[in-house]
């Protein structure tokens, strides 16, 4: 491999630091005011707000289903970043070893977060949110290697037509 640019090295760091700020970002969730019990009060002021009447039971699904959601969003946004920092400059579009420790780190992520909650009143830790997590990192880099698929289709038939219009 060649010398690194300075723009692609820049890039680098910017991808570093949107995934480091993303992890924090993550840890803050973590903390009692984004409980479980202040969603379903908030969701539950939506609901109200928005005059749509739902039963107790709705609600509490409703809430879960929120919850649960974000916490696949949250990680597949982490992967993600994670993984544009991981893949080396000027490889393949695809990197399946940088996939992988994205994935590796998103998970390793989830378990310290959730260790992390054994310790904030107010919130629990379960293992079952880490499935959740690290399912979100590989449904994120799914949609990331699926685009990259489809914008490597999309440039080679616009080099074909460009090919064919060329006399």
């Amino acid at each position: 491999m060649g010398k690194i640019e300075p723009m692609e090295l820049f890039t680098k760091k910017i991808c570093w630091l949107l995934a480091a700020t993303w992890a924090l970002i993550i840890f803050n969730l973590s903390r009692a005011p984004f409980s479980s019990a202040s969603s379903a009060t908030f969701i539950s002021m939506v609901l109200d707000w928005l005059s749509i009447p739902i039963l107790s039971q709705d609600a509490d699904l409703l809430n879960t289903l929120l919850r649960k959601s974000s916490h696949l969003t949250e990680y597949a946004v982490l992967a993600v970043l994670l993984y544009s920092s991981l893949k080396p400059v000027g490889g393949p579009s695809w990197s399946r070893k940088s996939a992988f420790w994205a994935l590796l780190a998103s998970g390793i992520y989830s378990l310290t977060d959730e260790f992390h909650q054994l310790f904030v009143p107010g919130r629990h830790a379960s293992l079952f949110d880490c499935l959740i997590d690290t399912t979100g990192a590989v449904l994120g880099l799914l949609v990331l290697s699926s685009a990259i698929v489809l914008l490597r289709r999309k440039q080679a038939g616009m080099v074909a037509q460009a090919a064919k219009a060329i006399p």
